[in-house]
């Protein structure tokens, strides 16, 4: 396979541990997401093995983020059996070829955003798709980008391993923001508890990266007081997935530690809000 020469700053090599995690399983006997995408992304990167290397990927985290991306997966397209005709806004979408996994028919407008270096990242790695899908070079907070979306339809945002960087006051704004914008929705994203925020910004993939966590949600009800019609549907805990058996010993252990402890529980869940 022909290989990139694709540059990965310091502010983008912590998208190599969540494209890693998809490739990983991709590869694997038992795939869990099965994105063949991101391991033909892997593979073209140049010096690719190095930069694995320098960041110290570890299989049982790779697992991790493989359960939770199938989670999020399995709701987007819930979504859209029952919203046919929407809009899917993905947000921080990093290196996740998820259009090309769920592939939306063509009456989803589906966006992909993220910050300008990290969008030209995709279009170098991922294949065109169709003029329905869109990659936008933007950060989630400017509000400039969102005159552009269609505001006629329901919407999906997905905002997977993104809130968890910004100030409760940024996620506030963000969140009303779009639920002002949109007639209906659902906001997908992962959460951590304060206690969590502080426990990921001594592990490894943090330090490794060098960008830490700053948002911890404690009551996930706290957000439908952020703007009218907002409700909590449901969260998640990837402890909970069958697929936890395909990780190691050590980990299998401590994810049913995790279970019975509810501090250790809520550690990392993911939530589901309709508006």
């Amino acid at each position: 396979m022909e290989t990139k020469q694709v540059q990965f700053s310091a502010e983008t090599r912590n998208l190599l541990v969540a494209l890693y995690s998809r490739a990983h399983d991709a590869k694997s006997d038992r795939p869990i997401l099965g994105d063949r995408l991101a391991a033909r992304a892997v593979e073209s990167i140049e010096d690719y093995d190095r930069l694995k290397t320098q960041l110290k990927m570890r299989d049982d985290d790779a697992i991790a983020l493989a359960i939770r991306g199938l989670e999020f997966d399995r709701w987007v397209r819930d979504f859209l059996a029952r919203n046919p005709r929407s809009v899917v806004l993905h947000l921080g979408a990093g290196l996740d070829g998820r259009v090309f996994r769920i592939d939306p028919s063509d009456d989803v407008e589906w966006y992909d955003l993220d910050l300008p270096e990290i969008a030209q990242l995709y279009r170098d790695l991922f294949p065109r798709r169709d003029r329905h899908h869109h990659v936008i070079g933007a950060s989630a907070l400017d509000p400039a980008w969102l005159a552009d979306i269609p505001a006629d339809r329901p919407v999906l945002v997905v905002a997977e391993g993104l809130l968890v960087y910004f100030t409760e006051d940024e996620v506030r704004d963000l969140v009303t923001r779009l639920v002002n914008r949109f007639p209906s929705g659902e906001l997908l994203f992962d959460a951590y508890t304060p206690f969590s925020v502080k426990a990921m910004n001594k592990h490894w993939t943090v330090k490794a990266t060098g960008k830490y966590f700053v948002w911890g949600l404690q009551d996930p009800k706290s957000l439908e007081e952020w703007a009218p019609g907002v409700k909590h549907l449901l969260e998640w805990t990837f402890t909970d997935s069958p697929y936890v058996a395909h990780m190691p010993w050590t980990s299998r252990i401590m994810c049913r530690i995790m279970n019975a402890i509810p501090v250790l529980r809520k550690y990392n869940r993911v939530m589901r809000y309709s508006f």
